[in-house]
């Protein structure tokens, strides 16, 4: 009996498996923070923002983002916060990409009292 259980597990394993990895590629939207702001895309608008966090002094989210799968815009920017009066995020679109594009995201973030860049990443979505 616990021999045909531990089959059975590992066959829905490999069917869960299987399934995952043929299933078509599909948009996705999601948010992520990236430790001094956050990152998001929205597959409806097909719009990718940063935003710097406003508080705690001078923040920066810089994004560049590198179509993958095929060729398709590939903007590169710096969302600044409310210290250097640039609240809200700053978006850009997407929606000149080839659906379903692969994409990787590199971002980096500044914080004026760690005075330093930090790699956040990669990320990567379709659009």
């Amino acid at each position: 009996m616990r021999k045909l259980f531990k089959t059975a597990v590992v066959g829905a394993g490999l069917a869960a498996v299987t399934f995952a990895l043929a299933t078509p590629a599909s948009a996705n939207s999601f948010s992520q923070n990236v430790g001094d702001g956050v990152i998001s895309y929205d597959d409806a608008s097909d719009t990718f923002c940063a935003k710097a966090y406003d508080s705690d002094g001078a923040r920066l989210v810089e994004v560049h983002l590198v179509p993958l799968s095929r060729s398709g815009p590939d903007p590169w920017w710096t969302d600044r916060n409310n210290y250097f009066g640039a609240p809200g995020p700053w978006c850009k679109s997407l929606s000149s990409a080839y659906e379903d594009t692969y994409y990787r995201a590199e971002v980096r973030t500044y914080w004026g009292e760690r005075d330093t860049w930090v790699t956040r990443g990669p990320y990567y979505f379709y659009s």
